[in-house]
This record gives structure tokens, C-alpha cells and sequence, in this order.
């Protein structure tokens, strides 16, 4: 069979789905993965094909203008976001019809040609639906392992479709489509937001990838001393520019006091934003967290999902120190797991990161709790289970609508 997959172009909403696309290959059947020409390098540095479809919209700069993000907590009941969590809702899906919009034509002219059998898409990518929805096929959209996923839980009230929204299937005579035929989930249950879904969720193991790598030489052998890992990810330095190093910078000072082996791992653009990093202190640009976390004793990060799964899974205690809505949401998940703990942006001193990181560090019961959350994750089916799924779901065409 032939399945599709998309996203747009944001590598920490793709790497994901690479597990799954993997796992279709290996199964024997045809894959592609559709996105914007920017992440194209991304998705061949995968092993996967790519299909380049429609133009990059600038979605990292509408954050910078301070138009796609808060610091509110985001409530666990989806029908009791304040005005500006659900302002932001809206400004974000207003944002992701945009790239939609940039996406459809290419990709449906794809679809029509290469004719899969399914299209499974990152949650936001509205483009694909439409596409399912001319070719009449089935969708299955993906979460990225938050709690919640827009579109995911069930709105008592639910809010009317954008209208913009529903042009992109008027340009091509169809009805919006609603919701997916399934749902991929790989965030652990334990920490998953309660309610109904919009359609059956399908459990799946988190499988880390982080990017690709090399290993290097001084990661053969085990530390000498207790490993603590700091990183900060890419989309938020992608959001916010500089800004993100203040708080970076004070993570770095804490854990550099502390007579540990302290590895800071990020991106070029964010070590250059740092400059002068302590004595001690081993900066390893770039290097994938997979590769990284399986020797730390512990971690601070932003709150990015893919780094809180990815220590999950290697069973590695973790303070979140957060800015932004979903992130303060992966740290309250963190924090309530008993695997770590949670530091809003605006709570922080470098004393208090501290005692937090020597707490991860001397408390048994928060890296028990970190295994706990370890087992429950390898407890989950593994994306190639869910190849058999995704095969009896593309046996069901789907008939069109006027």
C-alpha cells in the first residue's frame, strides 16, 4: 500500500512520525513525506523520500511579533481556556490555514498523481485533510506526545470551523472534513490531558529521534562523575531569539557549580548567542538527545515534548524551566509524573535551579519515578504494531461528499 505522510515544516512536529515511517518501509510498503522546500533536508536526512509541495511560511517570526504565544497554564479542561488562551487558539489557527493554504494545491496535485492509500499527517497540518477529502481516502493525524493536541479532545461547545478553513475545501468543491479517522498518540497515558477524543486514539510508543548523528569518542565510556545534561531545543530559540539565553545562562551557572560532568547541548545559533560558557562545561553542538541521555543522571531543558519523552523513555529525572503555554503544560505533566520538577521563566534564580537539579540528583524517589515513567513508555505498542492498523484503515475509502 502507499501512505503519505506531511507536516509542515518544523522539524520537532516531524521527527515524530519518523519511527512510523520507518516502520511502513520496513513493512514493505510505499511511503512519501510531503512538506515545505525547508524541511526537505530534514525528511532525506531521515532515509525517508520527500516531496517538496507550495512555499515556507514564516511561522517562527509571527512568534517573535508575539503573536502565537503566552505564559498562561493552559487548564486540563479544553472548555476553560481564559479570552487569551483561546485568542491564541484562534490566532494560531488562522496562522496554520496560512501554511495550509500554501500547501494545497501542490499537495493535492501530488495526491492525485502518486494516489496513496492513506495520508497521515502532524495534528496541524490542515493541508492533508483536504487533500483525503478530494482523493476520498482515509486521514490518521499524529500528535507530537503533548498531553492535548488541538483538535484532539471534544468541545462541549465546539467552536464553529474557520472560515478560511472551510475555503480551503471550497476551492476545490468538497466539505470540510472535521476530524480524522484516527488519532496516533504517543504520549504516555499517565500524563495525558482526560476526555473524549475527536476520533479512536491509537497508542504508540515514543521512539526518539532527535536528528541525526555521529557518536562521539568521550560518550564510549561511562562518566566519571554524575551527567547533567542542559539543552533548550530549537523552536524556541526559533520564537524568541535572544531572549532565550537569560534563562540558559542561569541553568548553565547553577549546574556548572555543582562538581558535576555537565554537557550543554545546542544549536550553533544558540551557542554563539551565549558566548563564553565555564570552565568545565562541554558544549556539543547539535548532538541528538538519544544518542546523549541514556548517560545523564539528569537534565533541565525548556519544556520542549520531545525532550521530555526522550528522557522518559531513557528513565532520566528532569527539571522543565518554562516560557510558553504547551511548554508549561509538559512541565505541570513533568512535575505531576514525580519525574522532575517545574520552574515557571519568571520563578527562576540561579539558586533555585540549583536545588532543584541537586534535589534530582540525591532523591531516589524522583528516579524512581523516572523509571516508572520508562517502563509505562516501552509499555506502548510500537509503531510497527501499528502498521496492521494503518492498513485496515486504508482499506476504507471514504465516499465523497457534495
Amino acid at each position: 500500500m502507499r501512505f503519505l505522510l506531511t507536516t509542515f515544516a518544523w522539524p520537532s512536529h516531524y521527527y515524530p512520525m519518523v519511527p512510523l515511517g520507518w516502520a511502513l518501509r520496513a513493512a514493505g510498503h510505499e511511503v512519501r513525506v510531503a512538506s515545505t522546500p525547508s524541511l526537505v533536508d530534514t525528511i532525506i536526512a531521515t532515509g525517508l523520500p520527500a516531496v517538496a509541495v507550495g512555499k515556507d511560511i514564516d511561522i517562527a517570526g509571527r512568534a517573535r511579533d508575539g503573536k502565537l504565544h503566552d505564559h498562561e497554564r493552559r487548564p486540563t479542561d479544553p472548555d476553560r481556556l481564559s479570552g487569551a488562551q483561546q485568542n491564541l487558539v484562534n490566532q494560531m489557527g488562522h496562522t496554520m490555514v496560512e501554511v495550509a493554504d500554501a500547501m494545497t494545491d501542490d499537495l493535492v496535485k501530488f495526491a492525485q498523481s502518486w494516489q496513496p492509500d492513506l495520508i497521515v499527517h502532524e495534528s496541524i497540518t490542515f493541508a492533508a485533510p483536504v487533500a483525503a477529502e478530494v482523493l476520498g481516502i482515509p486521514t490518521v493525524a499524529h500528535a507530537v506526545g503533548m498531553p492535548f493536541a488541538p483538535g484532539m479532545m471534544v468541545r462541549k461547545d465546539g467552536p464553529a470551523l474557520l472560515p478560511a478553513y472551510v475555503r480551503l475545501y471550497e476551492k476545490f468543491g468538497v466539505a470540510p472534513r472535521v476530524a480524522p479517522s484516527a488519532w496516533i498518540d504517543p504520549c504516555p497515558p499517565s500524563m495525558r490531558v482526560r476526555g473524549e477524543t475527536s476520533a479512536p486514539r491509537l497508542s504508540v510508543r515514543y521512539v526518539p529521534y532527535n536528528g541525526p548523528g555521529v557518536l562521539p569518542t568521550w560518550l564510549v565510556e561511562p562518566p566519571a562523575r554524575p551527567r547533567v545534561c542542559i539543552t533548550w531545543g530549537t523552536s524556541t530559540v526559533g520564537m524568541i531569539g535572544d531572549a532565550v539565553t537569560n534563562l540558559l545562562s542561569q541553568a548553565i551557572e547553577a549546574v556548572s557549580s555543582l562538581g558535576v560532568d555537565v554537557v550543554l547541548t545546542v544549536s550553533a545559533a544558540t551557542r554563539a548567542a551565549l558566548g563564553t560558557v565555564p570552565d568545565g562545561v562541554r558544549v556539543a553542538e547539535s548532538l541528538p538527545l538519544h544518542m546523549l541521555l541514556p548517560s545523564c543522571r539528569a537534565v533541565v531543558h525548556q519544556g520542549g515534548v520531545g525532550t521530555a519523552l526522550t528522557a522518559g523513555i531513557h528513565g532520566v529525572p528532569q527539571l522543565a524551566v518554562t516560557q510558553f503555554s504547551d511548554q508549561l503544560t509538559i512541565g505541570d505533566a513533568i512535575a505531576a509524573s514525580g519525574a522532575g520538577h517545574h520552574l515557571l521563566h519568571d520563578e527562576t534564580t540561579v539558586e533555585r535551579i540549583k536545588s532543584h537539579v541537586v534535589e534530582l540528583l540525591d532523591d531516589q524517589e524522583r528516579l524512581e519515578a523516572a523509571k516508572g515513567l520508562q517502563r509505562e513508555i516501552a509499555s506502548q505498542p510500537a509503531p510497527a504494531e501499528l502498521v496492521s492498523k494503518l492498513v485496515e484503515l486504508a482499506g476504507r475509502r471514504v465516499p465523497a461528499r457534495a
